[in-house]
């Protein structure tokens, strides 16, 4: 007997995507968001990877008198991040304790002009929460950030009057221009921008900033109101569009750019960081080890953007092990992502693994010193 009801379909999308058929190991293997133990790739295998900063995980636990303790909170437009470090020197830390909200922050506000009254008070609950952190784990200082979704919303200053009043903690709206610099601050320690100029895109739920750098810093950054939670927003407030998502982002890409490679001399590679471009280059490699740098080679992102496509959310959720907040959000991320690498005619995308939270984490014990 064939197979029937969802087998059958699955089995009609196998043969309608040979790149995805049963057999081929992007399909087959266990899915999560997470790194598998499996296949580790070393360093020595990446261009352009660097040794710095020293970076060990550990669970939460006291810290001696010779450290600094940091925290860094990132309010995100599709998550609510928090990490605490101890730092023995500007460049070398510790994470003792992570957190992760999945609170879309961009729900609403970017098809409504602001913050619904559910998602501010889940929000703010978690700051109350982020703050009992702080105090438990004795944190010495600590920045916190907010990105599009804040910096746009109507009713942002009654959002960071509540985190003010109810959390004591000041939460402070960022430009683009300032999510790329901390992205860079992060990246240039993962990554080595000396050899030649680097293409940086970091994308969020409401923008992506994209950035031409080398290890002297920016020489031309853009923030583009075009992120994966506004994507997916616009298009299901869109009457009467039936186009697919794939048709619909591709639209919405067209005005993109960056600068042409020949008008910048030298080499030049391409980095992406952002949650989703560590959980499609753990789709698409056997493993990756959020610690180190992985390679992702363009045409496995293409193969992954023909099995998401093949999936219905619920799809990538049960059969990938995607969480929910990222399985509705990685498709049209993975073609923002594939945008840009042909732009920057890229046979692969460099992922080093860290975003906004840790440029913040670097950029307070800078200053600290």
């Amino acid at each position: 007997m064939g197979p029937t009801g969802r087998g059958r379909r699955a089995a009609e999308r196998r043969g309608r995507n040979p790149g995805v058929a049963r057999g081929d190991p992007l399909r087959d293997r266990p899915r999560r968001d997470h790194p598998a133990d499996s296949d580790r790739v070393h360093p020595a295998q990446l261009a352009g990877a660097r040794r710095g900063p020293t970076v060990r995980c550990h669970g939460i636990e006291s810290r001696s008198d010779a450290v600094t303790r940091i925290a860094a909170i990132d309010a995100g437009s599709n998550a609510i991040r928090f990490i605490a470090a101890d730092f023995q020197a500007p460049s070398s830390y510790d994470v003792v304790h992570r957190i992760r909200e999945p609170i879309r922050l961009g729900h609403r506000v970017f098809t409504s002009g602001g913050l619904d009254d559910a998602t501010m008070d889940a929000a703010v609950a978690a700051f109350r929460r982020f703050r009992r952190e702080i105090d438990r784990l004795g944190v010495q200082r600590f920045r916190a950030v907010a990105t599009s979704a804040t910096r746009e919303a109507e009713n942002r200053d009654r959002f960071l009057e509540r985190i003010r009043a109810e959390s004591d903690i000041d939460l402070e709206p960022i430009s683009g221009r300032e999510e790329a610099r901390l992205v860079h601050l992060a990246a240039r320690t993962r990554v080595d921008l000396s050899r030649g100029r680097w293409i940086l895109v970091d994308l969020g739920g409401g923008s992506v900033e994209v950035s031409l750098v080398d290890d002297s810093g920016i020489l031309w950054s853009e923030s583009y109101r075009v992120g994966t939670v506004r994507l997916l927003e616009t298009l299901a407030a869109a009457d009467g569009c039936h186009d697919s998502l794939e048709a619909w982002v591709g639209r919405q890409l067209g005005a993109l750019t960056i600068p042409p490679p020949e008008a910048y001399p030298g080499p030049t590679a391409f980095a992406a960081t952002g949650g989703n471009i560590e959980a499609i280059a753990s789709l698409a490699l056997s493993y990756v080890d959020p610690l180190k740098l992985a390679l992702l080679p363009a045409n496995r992102l293409d193969a992954v953007i023909v099995l998401l496509s093949a999936m219905s959310v619920r799809e990538r959720i049960d059969e990938l092990h995607l969480r929910p907040d990222r399985a509705d959000v990685i498709l049209p991320a993975a073609l923002v992502y594939r945008h840009f690498a042909r732009l920057a005619r890229t046979d692969h995308v460099v992922v080093p693994s860290v975003g906004v939270k840790e440029g913040v984490l670097l950029d307070v014990a800078e200053q600290a010193g």
